[in-house]
């Protein structure tokens, strides 16, 4: 069994994935720096509009950030963000280079 994750714990690393400061996260959902990092110490939670838009924006559901929150068992956390071969498609024309897992950069 693996170890429960805190929504504080989650938040961090997956802004830390997404190679983003606390004020670049707080800057995409509208809150000031402070409220992030009071969020990934746990010395508070967001309320259901930031934890909408940190679901929109981290591109992580409302259903499992809630369910880390309950602590309940949460799915395999994939902190990955997923693009599905549409977007990449959208992004090659507009000439982005889309750098696929195993492919060197």
């Amino acid at each position: 069994m693996r170890d429960k994750i805190t929504l504080g714990q989650f938040l961090s690393k997956r802004r830390k994935y997404m190679r983003l400061t606390q004020e670049e996260l707080a800057e995409k959902v509208n809150v000031s720096k402070s409220a992030i990092a009071k969020w990934e110490t746990d010395a508070g939670l967001p309320d259901r509009d930031n934890l909408l838009r940190l679901s929109k924006v981290m591109n992580v559901s409302l259903d499992e950030l809630h369910r880390i929150i309950d602590n309940a068992e949460a799915e395999d956390i994939d902190f990955k963000i997923n693009i599905t071969p549409e977007v990449i498609a959208v992004l090659e024309s507009y000439g982005y280079k889309v750098i696929r897992p195993g492919e060197e950069r």
